[in-house]
């Protein structure tokens, strides 16, 4: 119930209010021995806090999920490595970044779920390109975009990496449809429209859409 509520008021834009009951929830859990719910609370509180505490309560949340003889616990680690990864990639610290990436990628390959594994690796290969390594990320999104289509599910992400790539490469010609197809998909994402419409118009720019 306070998770549910946290979740509720974050997803309002009130951070500020879900960051008690995220704590509360977290207290309520490690004193009933609730690992899996404490993991939860300590991962949203991580989401909620200021960027400079972010880490203090992934790492929290990663010492209850590592030491966990529950599944469900442990099962928290792909997202917490991802959510790690994020926030030091924020901070341009790629190579730090990079290295928790990887062992979300190592994580999901041990779980055996395609469909994480495809995300884990996505971090894997933004991250190669933002510290040039170029063709070892076109190598893994041209073999995403691959796995993305086989499933019946074209992931317009990858599609805008793969125009990222090509245009780093000079290759803007080879660029211009992948950053089309990018952003007739991710204009209908609610999420981005309204929180990086910024990122939209450049995919509309270089895409050549009218």
């Amino acid at each position: 119930y306070l998770l549910e509520r946290g979740r509720a008021l974050n997803s309002s834009k009130k951070q500020a209010e879900s960051e008690p009951l995220f704590r509360e929830a977290w207290e309520r859990a490690e004193k009933a021995g609730l690992e899996f719910f404490a993991v939860d609370a300590l991962h949203m509180l991580a989401i909620v806090a200021p960027v400079e505490q972010q880490m203090d309560w992934n790492r929290k949340a990663v010492a209850v999920a590592e030491k966990s003889a529950e599944p469900k616990a442990r099962n928290w680690l792909g997202s917490l490595y991802n959510n790690m990864g994020w926030t030091l990639f924020e901070q341009k610290a790629y190579d730090s970044a990079l290295d928790l990436f990887e062992r979300g990628v190592k994580f999901r390959e041990e779980q055996g779920k395609p469909v994480p594994l495809r995300i884990a690796k996505w971090c894997v290969a933004k991250t190669y390109r933002m510290i040039g390594r170029l063709d070892e990320a076109l190598a893994i999104q041209t073999a995403l975009e691959k796995e993305w289509a086989e499933a019946g599910e074209p992931d317009g992400f990858v599609w805008e990496e793969l125009g990222e790539l090509y245009l780093a490469k000079g290759k803007s010609d080879e660029a211009r449809p992948w950053f089309g197809k990018a952003y007739e998909a991710l204009s209908k994402d609610q999420w981005l429209t309204r929180d990086e419409p910024g990122r939209l118009a450049r995919l509309k720019d270089l895409g050549g859409v009218k």
